[in-house]
């Protein structure tokens, strides 16, 4: 018994037609990791600026002079 779908010489299979919707949902799975390593990265180096801009020595110039050193003007 042949079977109802004949291949005939010179004749392509007809492609599936993809989604759009298909198609970003694998770009997703694909990049998802990369994403989360991104952001975790991006975190790290945001808390690490932050936390050497507060340990910088304040200028000296806020600290109260002591009464040795006041300046006298002739």
């Amino acid at each position: 018994m042949p079977s109802p779908n004949q291949n005939k010489i010179g004749q392509r299979p007809e492609k599936e037609q993809v989604k759009l919707s298909d198609s970003l949902h694998d770009a997703w799975i694909v990049m998802k990791p990369f994403v989360h390593f991104s952001i975790k990265a991006m975190k790290i180096m945001a808390r690490t600026l932050i936390f050497i801009v507060r340990h910088i020595p304040k200028p000296e110039e806020n600290k109260p002079r002591a009464k040795n050193d006041t300046v006298i003007k002739i």
